[in-house]
């Protein structure tokens, strides 16, 4: 699954997503249907997220000799973290977005619900990802 991470979280996603469907009888209610494929597209997100995070970590062994214990500790690269710590901090980011969005929300008329706040949080998440590898693959090439 690692190989494949979009095909991956497609596959799960549209499984989850119509599994929802079916459960929910949402066939012919759409507020229904748009939860269900809402439900379907976090899950899928989800998986990819955690098969690139393992893709990552796969890396990181195959670049350091593998899984030997016997091997001294690679040297720190710069400011590289360890994937875990990097999907912990995603998640803590997406969790406080959320609940500013859910805040900020409460000022609109109709205000955001929960699901509208966690879904901005996540591409905002996403987008400042996306900023930020960006730059460094550009301050990478400058050099």
């Amino acid at each position: 699954m690692a190989r494949h991470p979009v095909r991956a979280g497609v596959v799960f996603g549209a499984l989850w997503g119509g599994l929802t469907v079916w459960a929910l009888a949402a066939f012919h209610d759409p507020v229904r249907l748009l939860q269900a494929v809402s439900i379907g597209l976090c899950g899928g997100l989800f998986v990819w997220l955690g098969c690139r995070l393992e893709r990552r970590r796969q890396a990181h062994y195959a670049q350091n000799g593998g899984f030997r214990r016997d091997l001294p500790a690679p040297p720190v690269q710069g400011n590289a973290r360890p994937v875990w710590f990097e999907g912990m901090v995603w998640l803590s980011h997406w969790a406080v977005y959320t609940v500013l969005f859910w805040l900020v929300g409460r000022l609109r008329n109709p205000p955001f619900d929960w699901v509208q706040s966690a879904f901005l949080a996540g591409f905002l998440i996403v987008l400042s990802s996306a900023v930020r590898l960006i730059k460094e693959r550009r301050r990478r090439r400058g050099r």
